[in-house]
């Protein structure tokens, strides 16, 4: 079987790299899979089975011949369709409609999604809120991730004066939570409670972030690699994404490395992390505020949440997600030779 994925670009993104791990997953499996994207390929994650095709999705070579198509973004779904001579599949990492910085384009949204494709969705709520919209078959699939690239240190220690504390992802987007998180920390600054505040984000700190005055150190696009670095080194994760994000990969993340995490309490982030977590109400400073308070000098629950965590990354396997992908991909051909 010839699968080919339609990626929107090849920067550093959790995203982007969800997708290229299924590419590999299904290639090392025996399937010829193929990447086709309007950039080169990625210098930061290593395809060592799948293909790279840096075209034009109009102009593509591996996409005529492709047995699977697989639309990765909204933006990809029409050239997906587009000559398709099997079945078409869209991966769905969250429902881009939800999110107010996307409000100009809900309506091509929307009729993207409403095309007939074949919905495989990372979480088990995202599925049912496609099927609720009218978007479906929609089917969980779960989130690929390999543990092994996110050990935890050595022997961590809970004993920091000032503990670091790591905040992920852009503040310009709603649905991260950021803003709630520096002004949680903001609070705390005020009233003198020790920590240091290390941001990583896809994007350099706007203006209204930089006048926080909060963060020790920013860093823009981290690969992997040092992304695991930086959660061996702080001390914890806040998480405060919105319902609406599809999945939040950090958390994932920290948890096998073994940092502990306060995360807002999602439904993503209750089946992501379950009892090796603390939780905050969603989009609450203040509550934040409070249980940070709580949580930064008591060493002995940051140890509990430490040794936790690890275990409840490795329920998250890429080859349990290329099995579900090999039995959609499967079943949809079947239909299409029946009805054919």
């Amino acid at each position: 079987m010839r699968v080919a994925y339609l990626a929107p670009e090849s920067g550093i993104a959790g995203g982007q790299r969800v997708i290229f791990q299924q590419a590999e997953g299904l290639a090392r499996r025996g399937l010829s899979v193929a990447i086709v994207a309007p950039a080169p390929a990625p210098d930061w994650f290593p395809l060592r089975r799948a293909r790279w095709e840096h075209a034009d999705f109009a102009r593509s070579r591996e996409l005529p011949a492709a047995d699977v198509r697989v639309a990765t973004f909204w933006t990809t779904v029409a050239p997906a369709l587009r000559g398709a001579r099997g079945p078409v599949f869209h991966l769905c990492q969250g429902y881009e409609a939800d999110h107010s910085f996307n409000a100009a384009q809900h309506d091509a949204i929307r009729a993207a999604y409403a095309q007939p494709t074949r919905k495989l969705a990372i979480t088990p709520f995202l599925a049912e809120r496609l099927d609720r919209e009218g978007f479906g078959p929609a089917a969980f699939i779960g989130q690929a991730f390999d543990a092994e690239e996110f050990p935890p240190p050595p022997a961590r220690r809970f004993d920091a004066a000032a503990p670091v504390v790591l905040v992920v992802g852009p503040f310009e987007a709603d649905v991260k939570g950021v803003r709630e998180a520096l002004e949680a920390l903001a609070d705390l600054r005020a009233r003198g409670v020790p920590f240091r505040l290390r941001r990583v984000s896809a994007t350099p700190p706007p203006e209204e972030e930089t006048a926080f005055g909060l963060s020790e150190r920013y860093d823009v696009r981290l690969p992997p690699r040092e992304m695991a670095a930086a959660y061996r080194e702080a001390d914890l994760l806040i998480g405060p994404c919105h319902p609406e994000e599809g999945f939040g990969l950090p958390v994932l993340e920290a948890l096998s490395s073994g940092l502990p995490v306060l995360l807002s309490d999602t439904p993503v982030h209750r089946l992501v992390a379950r009892a090796a977590a603390s939780y905050f109400p969603t989009g609450d400073a203040r509550a934040l505020a409070a249980a940070l308070e709580a949580l930064l000098p008591d060493p002995a629950r940051r140890r509990a949440l430490s040794e936790a965590a690890p275990a409840e990354a490795r329920r998250f396997r890429t080859e349990d997600v290329v099995e579900r992908l090999l039995e959609e991909f499967g079943r949809s051909s079947g239909l299409a030779e029946e009805s054919a």
